[in-house]
């Protein structure tokens, strides 16, 4: 049965990424522009001038692409470049390859995502166990429901709108990229504080996301916690509120 199980979700899994995947391919084809024909305008207006002859690159680049094929052919080759995580060229940064680009943005990524996913979990889960103690402010009833409200919003419309905030409105924070533009990649102060101030917008927006979410789950845990017989046993030997909250409470139920 346990194998049965696995085998659905792995099914399930299966199924995700085909569907994302055939969107990734689809989407861009539906909006009728061709990519090729749009790089080398963009390419050829950088100079002053519309280059002659771009009838014939079009159909050179398209052909190299692959884009001269038939749809079903397209994506099928599409399919099989997935399987073998080979995404081929980029047209916006030919000639490098797609497995390039993402290498270079996996480590920033998963850099960004691990350090506010341990912040909004340590945030969260605190907040959460305070919002279902007794002993705590009552400040803290009205610091929840926006956070709640903010875990219905997805991550990217809240970047979106911190972005038109803090970066257009009040010019504090940098737009995009790692790090300004020019800057070398090095272990200095400088450095650092540059590259936290470009993360920051983003991590802003996954943290008041996600907090909500954690602190709803360990408030729910927090009031299980409590009931407890050795939370009970603990109150009885008379320790103090903080000894019981920390140590008793938010120690078990964080698990």
């Amino acid at each position: 049965m346990q194998a049965a199980y696995i085998a659905r979700r792995f099914g399930v899994f299966l199924l995700i990424v085909w569907l994302a995947a055939s969107l990734n391919f689809f989407l861009p084809r539906l909006s009728g522009q061709d990519p090729v024909r749009t790089k080398l305008l963009q390419q050829a207006a950088l100079g002053g001038y519309v280059q002659g002859g771009i009838d014939e690159m079009t159909r050179e680049y398209e052909r190299q692409f692959g884009l001269d094929k038939p749809l079903w052919r397209q994506y099928l080759t599409y399919l099989d470049g997935v399987a073998h995580l080979d995404f081929n060229y980029s047209i916006a940064n030919y000639p490098r390859r797609v497995s390039e680009l993402i290498a270079d943005a996996l480590p920033w990524t998963l850099g960004l995502l691990g350090t506010t996913t341990l912040l909004s979990f340590a945030i969260g889960s605190f907040l959460g166990a305070l919002l279902a103690w007794p002993g705590a402010p009552r400040w803290m009833r009205w610091l929840m429901p926006p956070l709640w409200a903010l875990h219905a919003i997805p991550f990217f419309l809240l970047g979106l709108i911190l972005t038109y905030l803090l970066a257009f409105q009040i010019p504090l924070l940098p737009i995009f990229g790692g790090y300004s533009a020019g800057a070398v990649p090095s272990l200095s102060w400088r450095f650092v504080v540059d590259v936290l101030q470009h993360a920051l917008l983003p991590a802003l927006s996954i943290i008041l996301v996600a907090t909500g979410g954690w602190a709803l789950g360990m408030r729910g845990m927090m009031l299980t916690t409590m009931g407890e017989d050795y939370v009970t046993f603990a109150e009885a030997k008379g320790l103090k509120p903080p000894t019981v909250f920390l140590r008793y409470c938010l120690r078990n139920a964080i698990l």
